[in-house]
């Protein structure tokens, strides 16, 4: 595998996880809000 599609699939990993964290943490403040 070259080093190019290594990076690549480290940075769309990246974009996944902060992009599930947000999800996370705006579900949370949701929650809060609510109660």
């Amino acid at each position: 595998m070259s080093t190019y599609k290594t990076k690549y699939f480290k940075n769309i990993k990246k974009i996944n996880n902060t992009l599930w964290l947000d999800k996370l943490i705006n579900q949370l403040e949701k929650k809060s809000k609510g109660v």
